[in-house]
């Protein structure tokens, strides 16, 4: 279960998301990325891992709605505008893939290793991409690397794959689907103003405002949680 989980995650997210940025701005991708939570609940609930109200619902949607403030300036501009819907869609599709993951991975990753169950998700979402790795010319492609493109490659394969998915994977453990999921749509406002620390880059008038709607999501399902654990 674990290895197919890790298809979709560690697998076809990756290979929807980057085909995806082919055709269409990260800024814009992340906007439909921020629709993680929601789908992870619908389908968290749908599958019986998790439950649903209108509290939970309301954090995801405002989440989501703190992303498109934060980063929707520059995702709709005319120039980041794609001639189809193809990118959109791959992204959505990556959505789903995340999603899923999330609803399911949770309730699989209780009392198990969670180091063993990301080498094995890792492990079988790079076989099931490698295919397609191959066919595009992997490697040719590599034969041409010199030594500061493997350090970055080093840096994606280590810190911001590996140790950044252990990360969510022990969150998943502690934590449902939904209140995990729910920290999704933080990642590409911290993206943004990264960005704008480190390349200069512009952020929208309206960031904080986003940048604070998108930080209310885990605050109220935190809150709830803690007022629930606090009863006698």
């Amino acid at each position: 279960i674990i290895a197919a989980l890790g298809v979709l995650q560690f697998g076809f997210f990756h290979l929807f998301v980057n085909t995806a940025l082919e055709d269409i701005s990260a800024s814009r991708g992340a906007v439909i990325f921020a629709l993680i939570p929601i789908l992870t609940m619908l389908i968290a609930a749908m599958a019986g891992r998790d439950t649903l109200n209108a509290i939970k619902l309301f954090a995801a949607i405002l989440s989501f709605i703190g992303v498109a403030l934060a980063i929707g300036e520059k995702a709709f501009t005319e120039g980041n505008a794609s001639t189809g819907w193809t990118g959109e869609l791959l992204f959505f599709m990556a959505v789903c893939c995340g999603a899923t993951y999330n609803a399911f991975a949770s309730r699989v990753m209780q009392n198990r290793s969670v180091v063993l169950m990301t080498i094995v998700g890792m492990s079988a979402g790079t076989m099931a991409i490698f295919p397609f790795a191959y066919a595009e010319g992997l490697g040719s492609a590599i034969r041409g690397y010199d030594t500061g493109d493997w350090l970055w490659i080093l840096y994606l394969a280590g810190p911001a794959a590996a140790f950044s998915l252990f990360l969510f994977n022990w969150g998943l453990q502690q934590l449902s689907p939904s209140q995990a999921a729910i920290y999704v749509p933080i990642a590409p406002i911290m993206a943004a103003a990264f960005g704008a620390l480190i390349l200069d880059e512009h952020l929208s008038s309206l960031f904080l405002l986003g940048l604070a709607c998108a930080v209310s999501g885990p605050i109220i399902l935190n809150w709830r949680r803690t007022a629930r654990q606090s009863k006698p």
